[in-house]
């Protein structure tokens, strides 16, 4: 192990205070990205990833904390040291503050929409009207929502806590505006977005933080970053179902006319394909994950193609059925929008895509019309620039959207 947060291998420079972490602790793969702020942008300096150890992680829960810190520890030490090259610095010191997501089939988000009218209509709105709002919020309808969730999941309300809210959008007297500091108005509405976990799994990710010596700057869900890093996906006419492939489960999110609607989760991920590979070829879980890697790489000779894609031909249909369930979920939705934005480790599977095209949606869902399906690329992301220029794929989109995550503190 490399105990990065042990040893002192580099001295502390002036600007040790302005570097931070982005940390995607993912069911198949640990990602980190170190990033600095330049003005109203982030710049990723360091970027690594690093394999899971297959007994570590289950459906994006940690069940094994020594083996995950372990894992993280030496994905961390990895990127400050890319860091270290492109910036050409010797001295400068890990930084000790860090953004983590957080995943997982039993994390929940729920929208709320509040109504109120100002006291003070011509007085602009400043942060502690906005704090006392959620604050108010949380007051009123935290205990229902609980209660809610646990009948949902199964767990008692005092095994669930809140992860954080946020404002999804608001309307001045009628107007949808970005932020509303320093508007004035009398009618007020208020789109919150409020996510809430077992309590176990934000501890353990607490812990493993605690462990490793570092300070967490937020906590985020990973669809919500992923819902506010991509250009244009917030414009008041924009719609899309934004899907995160990763090793244990997928996110769904779902943004209506620029605001989050809600976030689904289920755990089925790109495992679940490679357990398919193993136990039709009685391989071991590493060659059968390199069959699949080399699959959706296009790097096997036509028998093997059509093998594979015979083999993972029920997972996909299972996964299918994931997603159908997962927003048949959204109550309220009278129309889904008609396109797919689909990111992660398992987006690249030739059959994720091919079934996402072909599946019927509009037999079971609201869909106007058959849903068209783009990939997530990194550089689709907004207000962040990648100096290390190796994060290029689509499973890693969600490490530079909790780092860019930064711009919304």
């Amino acid at each position: 192990m490399l105990n990065f947060f042990k040893k002192k291998n580099f001295p502390l420079p002036v600007s040790a205070e302005e570097l931070f972490l982005a940390i995607d602790i993912g069911t198949e793969y640990v990602k980190v990205a170190v990033y600095r702020l330049d003005g109203m942008e982030v710049e990723v300096i360091g970027y690594a990833r690093r394999k899971q150890m297959e007994s570590t992680m289950y459906a994006a829960y940690i069940v094994n904390l020594k083996e995950a810190k372990d894992t993280v520890d030496k994905c961390i030490g990895d990127a400050v040291l890319m860091a270290r090259e492109v910036v050409s610095e010797d001295n400068f010191s890990l930084p000790k503050q860090a953004i983590i997501g957080i995943a997982g089939e039993l994390v929940q988000g729920v929208t709320v929409v509040v109504n109120l009218e100002r006291n003070a209509p011509d007085t602009p709105i400043n942060q502690s009207e906005i704090d006392s709002i959620i604050a108010k919020l949380k007051k009123q309808t935290f205990e229902s929502t609980k209660e809610e969730i646990s009948q949902e999941i199964g767990l008692k309300p005092n095994q669930i806590d809140e992860i954080d809210t946020y404002i999804n959008s608001v309307y001045v007297d009628g107007v949808r505006v970005l932020n509303p500091l320093g508007y004035v108005g009398s009618e007020m509405v208020y789109n919150m977005y409020s996510t809430f976990a077992p309590k176990l799994h934000i501890n353990s990710v607490k812990q493993l933080a605690e462990q490793l010596n570092l300070s967490i700057l937020k906590l985020v869900v990973e669809p919500y970053a992923l819902s506010l890093a991509l250009k244009d996906i917030r414009d008041k006419n924009a719609s899309s179902i934004l899907l995160d492939i990763g090793g244990g489960t997928t996110d769904v999110a779902l943004v209506h006319n620029g605001d989050l609607a809600g976030t689904k989760m289920f755990a089925i991920g790109g495992r679940v394909f490679t357990k398919s590979i193993q136990k039709y070829l009685n391989l071991d879980f590493d060659q059968a994950e390199q069959i699949k890697l080399d699959y959706s790489n296009n790097k096997v000779d036509s028998e093997r193609k059509r093998e594979v894609s015979t083999i993972i031909g029920n997972s996909t249909k299972i996964w299918l059925d994931g997603v159908e369930i997962a927003l048949s979920d959204f109550d309220d939705v009278t129309t889904f929008p008609a396109k797919f934005l689909v990111c992660g480790g398992g987006a690249l599977l030739p059959d994720i895509q091919e079934g996402l095209i072909s599946y019927p949606w509009q037999n079971y869902l609201p869909f106007p019309k058959h849903p068209k399906v783009d990939f997530i690329f990194p550089n689709h992301i907004t207000k962040l620039t990648d100096k290390t220029r190796t994060a290029t794929l689509p499973m890693d989109v969600t490490p530079l959207a909790l780092a860019r995550m930064h711009l919304e503190i």
